[in-house]
């Protein structure tokens, strides 16, 4: 696979990618009820920048790896999702991110490949994380850092259709060695 068609986007997958990026940020930043103040608009910046940060990148390593194993690869919004998302934090205060997923065809794809893709999303997360903890810049690290080990320790999730499901159906070892410190400092364990 060609170098230039890793990094080929189609024109509905940046849209979707754009658009998924701002209602991430829209619901981590909004305010207890309705007061805009520009303490929200500090935060929709941090958090377009940290969690666009984590979630692009989140998607475009399982693109990636994908399209390196031959694979047709592209993510889309999930709509119904998002409005979901936007609802809930808008009446009930909670959070909750269904942005939607890279969607992968290959003929056929091993279950090594599919543990390895899916793989490549959370350990980006936890590299972001690092790098974020290692820019020591008030606000924006301590928010990169929690955002993108939160993702990676979401994602790790053994159930589908989360990445963890794909990673410990190809090895649970791998899955262990990656997912029990995200679960442990989850919990505050670690």
């Amino acid at each position: 696979m060609s170098m230039d068609n890793l990094f080929r986007f189609s024109k509905k997958e940046l849209i979707d990618l754009v658009v998924s990026t701002f209602a991430i940020a829209i619901i981590f930043a909004w305010p207890r009820g309705f007061s805009f103040d520009l303490w929200f608009f500090i935060l929709l910046i941090i958090y377009l920048f940290t969690v666009g940060t984590g979630f692009i990148l989140h998607e475009l390593a399982h693109r990636t790896v994908a399209r390196h194993f031959g694979a047709w690869s592209e993510f889309r919004a999930w709509y119904e999702g998002l409005a979901l998302g936007l609802i809930l934090k808008i009446i009930l205060g909670f959070t909750f991110i269904a942005p939607g997923a890279v969607y992968i065809y290959k003929d056929y794809l091993t279950t090594e490949e599919n543990g390895i893709i899916a793989l490549a999303g959370p350990l980006t997360n936890i590299a972001l994380a690092f790098l974020f903890l290692i820019l020591n810049i008030p606000i924006i690290s301590d928010i990169g850092y929690y955002v993108n080990l939160f993702l990676a320790a979401f994602n790790m999730l053994p159930i589908p259709p989360f990445d963890g499901s794909k990673v410990i159906h190809w090895n649970i070892l791998v899955w262990a060695i990656v997912a029990i410190p995200l679960f442990l400092w989850a919990f505050g364990l670690f």
